[in-house]
Formats: C-alpha cells, sequence, structure tokens
C-alpha cells in the first residue's frame, strides 16, 4: 500500500514515540483547535469539557458546562454561543479533571442520518475498482469510542476508517462550509455480502447497496472528542488516519489525500442531495430535506486503501466464468451475479473478512482512537 509524503513529513514530528501512540494521545494546542469530550452525568445531565491531555487511557480537562452553567446535548454550541476566542481562553485558574475514555459519549452526536462519500481516495478507488468518487446516506446511530460489535456468521465485516465532520451551523449554501466544523475520527462498518448482492453493477456510483450494507446497529462507531480548528481547511494537512486489526496496521494515508476535499463534498450534496434517488430498504431516500445540512449530520468523508475487500482480479473473473458454464450453472443465474456468490462462500470459508474475538482500532492525528471488540 502506498504511503504518500505528507504522511511521512508529518510523521516525522513523533520520531521519538511510536506512530501510533502519537496518534492515539495527540491534542492539539488550543490556538490551534478546541478540543471537545462529553459525559452524562448520574441525574442524565451532559457536561461537555474542554479537553487539554490524553494521557492514553484517560483524558484531562476542563467542565466548560459548570463554567459557563450550560449543558446543551451537542457540544459544538459552544461554539456558537461563546465563539472560540473565549473558549480557547478559559483555562486560567479553573479545576482539571480526569475522566476514562469508557465514560465519554460518542463524539458522532445524536443524529442517525448522515452522508458519506465512497472512493475519495485513489488508492481505495483502485482496489474497489471504482474510479469516481459517490455519495450515499448512511443510517446508523454514533457509538462510542470503546464499543463492541457482535460477530454475524452471515456478515462479512470489513473495517473503514475515516475522516468525519459536521458543522455547527446549518449549511445551505456552499460559502457556508467554510465556517467552524468538528472534526473526529469514524469507523464506517460494511456487510460486504450484503453489498455485493444489492449492489448496481452497472451503475456503481448510484451508491444502491451501500446504505444498506453499512447502515444500522454499531456500524458507526466514533472517536472520543470532538476537535473544533480555528481554520479546518489548514488543520486538515496535519491529520493522518490508520486502521490497526489485532496490532497489524492495514490502512494509513494523510486526510489530505482526498481526491474530493469536504469543501468539494459539500457542492456535491448540495447539488442533488435534496433529490430522493438513493436506495435504502427498498426505499427511494435524499441525502437531506429542504432544510439544507442539519448541523446533527455527519458528514464521512471517505475511505483510505487497506480495507479487506478488493475487487477480484480478471484471472479471478475468467476461471469463475468458466466454471459458470462447465456446471451450467447459467441455468440458474447470470454470469456476474455467480462470480460474486462464489466470492462471497469463499471469504466466508477462508475468514479473511473480521472473525469473533479481533480487534480494531482505528486512530487520527489529533482526533484519538476507537477501540472495537468484535465479540459473540
Amino acid at each position: 500500500m502506498k504511503i504518500s509524503p505528507k504522511v511521512i513529513g508529518f510523521t516525522t514530528l513523533f520520531t521519538l514515540l511510536p506512530f501510533n501512540y502519537a496518534h492515539t494521545t495527540e491534542i492539539a494546542p488550543l490556538d490551534i483547535a478546541l478540543t471537545l469530550a462529553q459525559t452524562l452525568n448520574p441525574s442524565g445531565q451532559t457536561h461537555t469539557y474542554l479537553v487539554t491531555q490524553n494521557t492514553g487511557k484517560s483524558i484531562k480537562g476542563i467542565n466548560l458546562s459548570n463554567h459557563f452553567e450550560y449543558y446543551p446535548n451537542e457540544p459544538l454550541n459552544f461554539i456558537e454561543r461563546y465563539g472560540f476566542d473565549t473558549l480557547s481562553q478559559v483555562t486560567s485558574d479553573l479545576p482539571i479533571q480526569s475522566l476514562n475514555h469508557n465514560e465519554l459519549l460518542a463524539a458522532g452526536g445524536e443524529g442517525s442520518n448522515h452522508i458519506a462519500a465512497g472512493t475519495n481516495y485513489i488508492e481505495h478507488g483502485v482496489e474497489a475498482d471504482i474510479d469516481e468518487v459517490f455519495l450515499f446516506p448512511k443510517f446508523s446511530k454514533p457509538t462510542p469510542n470503546y464499543s463492541k460489535i457482535s460477530y454475524q456468521k452471515e456478515v462479512l465485516l470489513d473495517y473503514e476508517v475515516e475522516l468525519c465532520m459536521r458543522w455547527v451551523k446549518p449549511i445551505e449554501k456552499p460559502e457556508q462550509s467554510n465556517e467552524y466544523a468538528g472534526l473526529f475520527v469514524c469507523g464506517d462498518f460494511t456487510d460486504r455480502a450484503e453489498l455485493l448482492r444489492k449492489i448496481d453493477v452497472d451503475n456503481v456510483t448510484s451508491g444502491h447497496g451501500f446504505s444498506d450494507a453499512k447502515s444500522g446497529q454499531a456500524r458507526f462507531p466514533t472517536g472520543p472528542y470532538i476537535v473544533v480548528p480555528k481554520d479546518w481547511n489548514t488543520f486538515l494537512e496535519n491529520i493522518s488516519l490508520a486502521t490497526y486489526v489485532n496490532g497489524e496496521q492495514r490502512q494509513q494515508t494523510a486526510a489530505s489525500e482526498m481526491i474530493r476535499e469536504p469543501n468539494s463534498l459539500i457542492e456535491m450534496i448540495l447539488d442533488k442531495g435534496a433529490q430522493s434517488i438513493w436506495r435504502y430498504q427498498g426505499q427511494d431516500v435524499p441525502l437531506f430535506d429542504e432544510q439544507g445540512i442539519k448541523p446533527q449530520q455527519n458528514i464521512v468523508t471517505g475511505t483510505p486503501a487497506g480495507v479487506v475487500y478488493n475487487t477480484p482480479g480478471w484471472g479471478y473473473r475468467i476461471s469463475k466464468s468458466i466454471k459458470w458454464l462447465a456446471t451450467f450453472s447459467f441455468l440458474d443465474s447470470g454470469p456476474i451475479d455467480y462470480i460474486l456468490e462464489q466470492y462471497i462462500e469463499e471469504s466466508f470459508k477462508n475468514k479473511s473478512y473480521l472473525q469473533k474475538g479481533d480487534k480494531v482500532q482505528l486512530t487520527g492525528t489529533y482526533l484519538g482512537s476507537i477501540n472495537i471488540d468484535i465479540t459473540d
């Protein structure tokens, strides 16, 4: 897998630390970005913290909710109400609290309708055999940075690390995307069997099949906190993403390597997003309603290379086509459906996708990490 010069150049800043450790613990300086985490107290009240340190096992931060006597469910409401500069200067003489990572609420917030980009990195486009960026809706409630995904024997479960974003204010015009936004690391987990059975092979970039395969319970784990840069366009240059499965690195890329950077994705979304031209559970659905992209909608910006799935090569396709003819399978199905079912069957047999007991870690520079256990 290709590692871009931008990633190499950035990681030299951390030559005294292991790459994974730097990703997991580094907090952005307050004059560059605000890092916000949330917890729920026993009475059900949401508390928002300004994070000042990540020790790896816990965070340290200032309780903004107690300081301002303001307890919104959405941490970005603090930016809207008090402004970046005011929040970046509240550290003087305020108590610092320590919180375990497993106490933190999902950085993805409370919304369940999200907008995702497909093949937004060149190398992933190659492994997926798709040469165009496309969009699809994702319907999934965000889960916290320590999450479990139940193993299902009929699911070919694949991992994807992504940079996710949502904006402080609604977006109805492209130029509004330059305003304050929160960034966090997220996972976009996929049932490849369902995707291959529902994908429109004649028009892959329609996104058909993607929403069904990527939506649902536990398919959207999110990081421990959301980071609000003073200038997110510049901040994006410093972010790299990585995936580790049982300690082995599988994905790594610089977020700046996106084919379509977030402003361009917003233009794509606003262009046709209100039209019901996508499919989910047999229904035609839009990306957003007539009010534009809402603050609680997360933008899932695209998958770097290194996922389990690779489109079968021509040698595989030819050999299975011959088998399709030799076994008279053409009486029951077309060649493409037969090849895809053969791939699905062999993948289950080879156990090439995530299995019970696997541990997946998704990381982002300044964004912390997500730890997922694949359980019974």
